[in-house]
């Protein structure tokens, strides 16, 4: 019995000894990340880095010639998930299959949940996306399959310049770079003046095999957003 107290004893003295290193270590890390944020925060203190309420849509960054509004985030949000705008597959199996989400959904951060993104010709999901793989009868040249880990999508607002390289937008560090802006190429959007986000999601109907059809805009509920 006195064995087994003074192993009590001891063990719970290990856990309070490691609970105080914790909160010491952790009260240390805190304070290191404050610093580290106040010192890049243009001199505006760690408030620089809160992120607005959704619907707080006058502080989120928009492009002065694309502002936002709410009947433009409720039409967003649905498109987003759209699967009727995956109307030009390079097999007729392949339409209606896909949508914006199939590459860039919540449970993955926004990501595809894979090494990389399938759109059109993909199938399945899974839990994450984990599940995702090429359809059989797509050959995988066939595959709008993306090179490189799909990025993620959220937060796009902050991104004046989208995609890994930064080459989808009008503003910021693209100006200048215009002669890179090839006819027949997805950058030549780049010429309607948008910033990267609207560029980005003009371009991404083509490169991902996706339009948005009159008649889809007229006959859908969608119609009172488009209005």
């Amino acid at each position: 019995m006195k064995n087994i107290t003074l192993l009590s004893l001891v063990l719970f003295l290990i856990l309070v000894a490691c609970q105080k290193d914790d909160e010491k270590q952790s009260g240390e890390l805190d304070a290191e990340l404050i610093t580290l944020l106040e010192r890049n925060s243009n001199g505006q203190g760690v408030d620089f880095f809160r992120m607005p309420m959704s619907t707080d849509l006058a502080a989120i960054p928009q492009d002065p010639r694309n502002p936002l509004n709410e009947a433009k985030v409720e039409l967003g949000k649905h498109l987003y998930h759209e699967t009727g705008l995956a109307v030009d597959p390079k097999r007729p199996e392949g339409k209606f299959t896909y949508s914006c989400a199939s590459c860039h959904h919540a449970p993955a951060g926004f990501q595809a949940g894979r090494k990389q993104g399938i759109g059109d010709g993909g199938a399945g999901f899974g839990l994450s996306g984990e599940g995702r793989a090429p359809n059989s009868l797509y050959l995988i040249e066939e595959l709008d399959l993306q090179p490189i880990r799909t990025p993620s999508a959220m937060n796009g607002a902050w991104q004046p310049n989208m995609l890994w390289n930064g080459q989808f937008g009008a503003t910021h560090l693209n100006v200048g770079t215009e002669a890179q802006w090839e006819a027949e190429t997805p950058k030549a959007v780049n010429h309607l003046g948008y910033e990267g986000l609207e560029t980005q999601a003009i371009a991404g109907l083509t490169v991902h095999r996706m339009d948005i059809e009159e008649d889809f805009c007229e006959t859908t509920s969608y119609k009172q957003y488009f209005e």
